[in-house]
């Protein structure tokens, strides 16, 4: 699975309730290499999230 860091959070909407679809990705990518044993994966996954810029701040 190849994965590119684009910002897909529509900017005119930044507090909006849409999923962000990289961070879906991302979640589902590291619950499939945790079910793998490839924690290290795992990991990458987990750090990508937290590095994707939202342009909002979570809650």
């Amino acid at each position: 699975m190849t994965l590119r860091l684009v910002h897909e959070r529509p900017p005119e909407s930044p507090e909006s309730d849409l999923p962000c679809r990289l961070c879906d990705r991302l979640r589902a990518e590291e619950r499939a290499a945790t079910a793998a044993g490839d924690h290290s994966r795992a990991v990458d996954c987990r750090v990508l999230i937290a590095r994707h810029p939202h342009g909002f701040t979570r809650r």
